[in-house]
């Protein structure tokens, strides 16, 4: 709340500076700019002394706006220079729309909570173009009979598709397989995609999920992260990175139940990716989990390639060929 109200101030006081150089340049803008003042004044003592009768600024903001819009366009300047745009037109700085929070205000406060997850930190770096499908080989083949190349192409698509319908269809993904093939690196790109186009985007490790979750839960009351528990929730696209590597307990599973199963029901999307192959995601967490994801979500396998390793580099960029990173 403290930057919007910083974003009122400066535009308040971008609005001062135009009104002192137009008194300096246009003739009778100073005038015209007392007047209204002096009206204004004028109309509010006649209405408390006839019974506090409501005075009509309405119809004298009308009058002097005209009045001003045509000494604008007379020396030159736009109608609206004494308008400046918002950074958010649809909340107007404020950071509220009709009593709720704008989606500027959502994505402002995850950044805000979660500015120092790592991979929040190189979302809007990781590109698409850099995913090489030729860096999977074509001679080696999952248990369905699919190449690796062939799922990297089939995850590329999915994720290019995933962002170009967002919003007119919920599409959830998992991608599971090994360590450092992809799966991070395609999330990333998924999620830089929608946050340039103003979308909120909550990409966390299971363990740190978990972690804000049992913070909320156990610490009710007390100084729990709000803002990061609904966020889990409300944010336009939740990531769930690493799913697998958080110590197993009854906690995790119901609450991993919690998030899928209500953000299925506000038709809000997950994707989640994980080390772990089909079998060890049934057996890890419970039927009903296991069965919700295989009815809801869409299963890409990444293997055969490990870009941490091809790039020296500890993160799952697919490495270019020809030398390139």
């Amino acid at each position: 709340m403290q930057e919007y109200r910083e974003l009122q101030q400066d535009r308040d006081e971008l609005i001062r500076q135009r009104k002192k150089e137009l008194r300096a340049k246009v003739p009778g803008f100073a005038r015209l700019d007392d007047d209204f003042v002096d009206r204004g004044r004028q109309s509010l003592i006649s209405a408390l002394s006839d019974g506090g009768k409501k005075p009509d600024f309405r119809a004298l903001t009308e009058d002097v706006l005209r009045q001003e819009k045509e000494l604008l366009r007379q020396y030159g300047y736009p109608e609206d220079y004494l308008e400046p745009p918002y950074s958010c037109p649809d909340c107007r700085d404020t950071g509220y729309v009709d009593g709720e929070p704008c989606h500027c205000f959502r994505k402002r406060a995850i950044d805000i909570v979660f500015r120092d997850e790592p991979v929040m930190k190189r979302m809007m770096t990781d590109s698409f173009d850099d995913f090489d499908v030729t860096n999977y080989p074509d001679d080696r083949v999952d248990r369905t009979g699919v190449t690796a190349r062939q799922w990297a192409a089939r995850a590329l698509t999915a994720s290019h598709g995933f962002v170009d319908t967002f919003g007119s269809s919920v599409r959830n993904i998992v991608f599971y397989g090994s360590a450092g093939s992809g799966k991070t690196f395609l999330s990333s790109c998924i999620a830089g995609s929608l946050l340039r186009t103003g979308k909120t985007v909550l990409y966390l490790s299971a363990s740190r999920l978990f972690d804000v979750m049992a913070d909320h839960s156990f610490r009710r009351g007390e100084a729990s992260d709000d803002v990061g528990y609904s966020s889990i929730f409300s944010s336009d696209l939740l990531i769930i990175d690493d799913l697998g590597t958080e110590i197993p307990n009854a906690f995790t599973s119901l609450s991993l139940f919690n998030v899928i199963s209500s953000r299925g029901t506000d038709e809000k999307p997950v994707i989640i990716s994980t080390n772990l192959d089909l079998k060890e995601i049934r057996d890890r967490y419970t039927e009903r989990i296991y069965s919700r994801l295989l009815e809801q979500y869409n299963f890409y396998h990444l293997f055969g390639f490990d870009g941490r390793y091809e790039n020296g580099l500890k993160d799952l960029k697919p490495a270019k060929k020809n030398g390139g990173n």
